[in-house]
């Protein structure tokens, strides 16, 4: 093959990079719930820190040996979800077969609410250091508009642990994309996700 044919080649394979790194590494980075920051969206914040506290769910918290550095945060959130509402989930050492009592069993997950349906929302976090009371919130909007929104309150009386709530809720009058964040305030860590979700 002519010398001029390969450098063509290579001119266009590095184009062809260029191309796919720039759009890959845009200024958008994903959330990983590790940064505590606030979401910065301040109307986002402001919803889920006014979010109406309710009553019921299910709190399971399950003790854990940590040995935290001395820089970690108080605490870590670990995942926001959802699905149908159906008894018996959320649940801690559950899944039948599973090669260790370390596990979790949830409803769906399932990002589709059909028409007429009973949602659950479940949030869940690790408390590294944290004592004293805690505040869960969800939102959900579609853009900047809201939804709805909910919080509950716990207290943990102890340090070192999982913590796994589930709330079930009535579909709100709403259809189209929109988005659920789930946020959690102990003290000043307040770390939160967001996930897609679906209105029929």
């Amino acid at each position: 093959m002519p010398v001029y044919i390969r450098r063509g080649f290579a001119c266009l394979l590095l184009l062809a990079l260029v191309a796919c790194s720039s759009a890959t590494l845009s200024g958008a980075t994903p959330s990983t719930g590790y940064d505590q920051a606030r979401s910065g969206d301040s109307g986002l914040d402001a919803v889920l820190d006014s979010a109406p506290q309710v009553t019921g769910g299910y709190e399971i918290t399950r003790k854990l040996g940590i040995h935290p550095s001395a820089g970690s945060p108080a605490i870590l959130i670990n995942f926001v979800s959802n699905g149908p509402a159906q008894g018996g989930v959320p649940c801690i050492s559950c899944v039948s077969g599973a090669s260790s009592n370390d596990n979790i069993g949830l409803t769906g997950p399932s990002s589709y609410v059909p028409s007429g349906a009973t949602w659950q929302y479940t949030l869940s976090f690790t408390d590294l250091t944290y004592k004293g009371k805690c505040t869960l919130a969800w939102a959900i909007m579609a853009g900047k508009k809201k939804i709805d929104s909910f919080s509950v309150s716990l207290k943990l009386a102890s340090a070192g642990g999982f913590v796994l709530y589930g709330l079930n809720r009535t579909r709100p009058k709403f259809s189209g994309r929109a988005t659920v964040t789930g946020k959690v305030t102990c003290g000043k860590d307040r770390p939160s996700l967001k996930v897609p979700i679906e209105f029929q």
